[in-house]
């Protein structure tokens, strides 16, 4: 039994390995759900801050209109173009920051699976290492020798 204890050790490592390599792809899946979500969350604010801005241009007109002026000429239109592309640059923005946030989820599921690999890897260089020690050892304990 005491021969065994290298090749459980050589397995373990290799069953350490693939469980490094799954828990990277799914951490790697779960990040990358999760910048889908952002880009989703990202266009729905876009659509409510469009909404926002519509209310805004509306209530715009109609004050100028209440107040005597003709709505949408001179001032009133540039007030109004200033308002449009305010909206415009906030959705841009909005648009901007959900994409980051999902390239950095993507780089971080990225980076979960190449530990993973790494994991693997490691696992596997364990298990040769430890099938090289006892090959070592029986060698040594052929020839009469335990060091």
């Amino acid at each position: 039994m005491v021969q065994a204890l290298p090749f459980l050790q050589a397995a373990g490592s290799i069953v350490q390995g693939i469980g490094g390599l799954q828990a990277g792809n799914h951490n790697r899946k779960v990040a990358y759900g999760q910048a889908t979500e952002e880009e989703r969350a990202g266009e729905a604010q876009v659509l409510m801050q469009r909404e926002e801005a519509r209310k805004a241009i509306g209530t715009q007109l109609a004050s100028q209109y209440s107040g005597g002026m003709l709505g949408g000429t001179g001032s009133a239109l540039d007030a109004l173009r200033e308002s449009q592309v305010n909206a415009a640059l906030d959705a841009m923005t909005i648009r901007r920051d959900a994409a980051m946030k999902a390239k950095s989820l993507r780089a971080q599921g990225d980076q979960a699976r190449t530990q993973g690999r790494f994991a693997l890897a490691s696992g596997l260089l364990g298990a040769a290492t430890s099938v090289a020690q006892q090959k070592n050892d029986w060698a040594q304990a052929r020839k009469g020798r335990s060091d």
